[in-house]
């Protein structure tokens, strides 16, 4: 499958690239051209595959935005396996929800309140349900997913972006030129996601 770039997630998590299908082989079956698509890069840098085989990809639906998938999917799959596979988090719950370098911790907090959980602090002197700390966000890291299921898992993410769960995710936007300079200030922690390289007119087919 040949695709043609739409945006790129940076963070911590590594490169998440989000694009369209441009064209496909004779033996593809899940995908056609125009259909919009996800993926890990899998290169440390900010970089861009063209041709890629079909089970690598995550599909994308019509509603959501590139910028929007790049900025959220990656660091959303990590939240939803911590509050619904390592936890199960619901209305009427209190987790506290500790900083993680990859600033997942943000989107496991707006999703935890979409739930209807409380979030409050880890000293609080009220009880406590839950707690979310590196442990979880290093499992959740590692969790594996079939190709089936990791759809579905991202179908869930792409629901509750709709449902307005990351409106107050502030996301940082740059222009693809600005690679270099906005993969430093990642990896150094200077940045935490959800960081989002845009292509210009020109890059769109790089």
């Amino acid at each position: 499958m040949r695709l043609r770039m739409g945006a790129l997630g940076l963070s911590s998590l590594g490169v998440h690239v989000v694009a369209t299908v441009d064209a496909v082989g004779p033996e593809v079956v899940g995908f056609a051209p125009g259909d919009r698509v996800a993926m890990r890069e899998p290169e440390s840098r900010a970089g861009f595959q063209r041709v890629v085989s079909e089970r690598d990809l995550i599909g994308i639906p019509k509603d959501v935005g590139f910028d929007d998938a790049a900025a959220f999917l990656a660091q959303g799959l990590v939240a939803r396996t911590i509050l619904k596979q390592l936890h199960s988090v619901g209305r009427g719950n209190r987790i506290a929800v500790l900083p993680d370098p990859s600033g997942a911790h943000r989107l496991v907090e707006a999703w935890a309140r979409h739930l209807g959980a409380t979030v409050v602090a880890e000293g609080d002197s009220a009880a406590i349900d839950v707690v979310i700390g590196a442990q979880d966000y290093r499992a959740a890291e590692r969790w594996k997913y079939g190709h089936g299921l990791a759809q579905l898992a991202a179908s869930d993410v792409f629901r509750v972006m709709r449902e307005g769960a990351f409106d107050s995710v502030g996301v940082s936007r740059h222009p693809l030129s600005d690679a270099a300079r906005v993969h430093a200030d990642v990896e150094s922690g200077r940045v935490t996601g959800p960081v989002v390289l845009l292509p210009g007119t020109g890059e769109l087919a790089a």
